[in-house]
């Protein structure tokens, strides 16, 4: 795979002092950390890389690996995908090279430096083909395979890549009994005069539905708690467990959400007070 040069650091010996990376490194791995764990913190992975830089193997058979104008990068398939391999650190990369063996056990032999480029993750992931991956730290234990979609997610603006971790619409599936509930037991708080249903998906972190309540005062604490008893009271009269979280949110309680922003722009009430 052909990479143009700039904006990346071509190194043919030892890399391992990175003072300006180094916070950002640590914050890699300790994310990394956890998403072996725990695959739901993964969006939190995502975002140390973005700020963090990724050391890419080169090609190592005595040629140069830069003519000046591009870099041919190493790929590996993995289920049918193709990956570009890549490590955290300098450390890392060291320690997928292999160690030449010798005669005697005592005596420590580092491995040898490969060639390899340092990059900033976005500028790779911003110049990879569409349907490349990366794959993190492979051969090591600590190996993660970040797909195609997370890495045009790598690729934007954090702007723009904070506001994509959130969509909000309308339910995707039918929810009558449940907002029907809903709505019977608003008719006794006398403060509420009307409520919408918005579906909120948080990319990394799950989806459920959100019930947007607007209040005479959206900061009535005894108002709130009456609201948010009729909601409990609903989903456990539902002859069925809904299979999401339900949460309930209150209109001009605080600064507007993109809840309430898509509820004050698209949303249809399914209660309005008489």
């Amino acid at each position: 795979m052909t990479f143009r040069p700039t904006e990346m650091t071509i190194v043919t010996d030892d890399n391992t002092a990175s003072p300006a990376g180094e916070r950002a490194e640590v914050a890699v791995e300790r994310a990394l950390a956890v998403v072996l764990k725990d695959a739901s913190g993964l969006g939190d992975l995502l975002d140390a890389l973005s700020r963090s830089r990724l050391w890419l193997p080169l090609p190592d058979d005595g040629r140069p690996v830069t003519d000046g104008s591009a870099v041919d990068l190493p790929t590996v398939t993995h289920q049918g995908r193709e990956y570009v391999p890549a490590f955290t650190s300098a450390a890392r990369l060291r320690a997928s090279v292999p160690r030449p063996r010798t005669a005697v056990p005592v005596v420590h032999v580092p491995a040898p430096v490969a060639p390899h480029a340092v990059v900033p993750t976005g500028v790779l992931a911003g110049r990879l083909p569409a349907g490349v991956g990366i794959a993190l730290n492979p051969g090591l234990g600590e190996s993660v395979a970040i797909g195609p979609d997370d890495v045009a997610y790598l690729a934007v603006a954090p702007e723009a890549r904070a506001a994509g971790r959130i969509e909000v619409g309308p339910p995707p599936v039918p929810l009558d009994g449940l907002l029907g509930a809903i709505r019977y037991g608003l008719l006794g708080v006398a403060a509420a005069s009307q409520a919408a249903a918005a579906w909120l998906s948080v990319r990394f972190a799950g989806e459920g539905l959100v019930i947007s309540v607007t209040l005479d005062d959206p900061k009535d604490a005894g108002a709130q708690d009456a609201v948010i008893r009729v909601l409990e009271q609903a989903a456990l009269a539902a002859p069925q467990h809904p299979g999401f979280p339900v949460d309930v949110t209150f209109p001009g309680e605080g600064e507007p959400d993109p809840v309430d922003e898509w509820v004050s722009a698209c949303g249809v009430p399914f209660y309005r007070r008489a």
